[in-house]
């Protein structure tokens, strides 16, 4: 299973669950500061990756328009307000624990929140 994290969310996400053996890596890690979700997204899907994110709206909308395209993308999981920005190890955490819990959460067009 493999993440990319985007920019709205802390690279100490990505540290950290790579320090536990998640294949994770942040945008600003490969150069995509600044990205619209769509340059994420085609990143994500040209890597294998699920996009993990707090954009739920927009990568939704962009989850819609890859189907109806025919372009598949490896999953994006929403990770919502209740986990505070400012505590990168406890986002970490619960994907982790998702990853454990629900070990196919990476699939075409899968959209999932935390």
């Amino acid at each position: 299973m493999k993440f990319l994290v985007d920019e709205d969310l802390s690279e100490a996400i990505a540290v950290i669950l790579r320090a536990a053996g998640v294949d994770a890596v942040h945008v600003r890690e490969i150069g995509l500061s600044g990205a619209d979700d769509r340059e994420v997204l085609d990143e994500a899907a040209r890597r294998g990756c699920c996009v993990v994110t707090r954009n739920r709206n927009d990568f939704l909308a962009l989850t819609e328009y890859y189907f109806q395209e025919g372009r598949a993308h490896n999953g994006v999981l929403v990770v919502p307000r209740s986990y505070p920005g400012n505590e990168p190890q406890r986002i970490a955490k619960a994907i982790q624990a998702l990853i454990k819990d629900q070990p196919y959460v990476t699939q075409p067009y899968g959209f999932m929140f935390l």
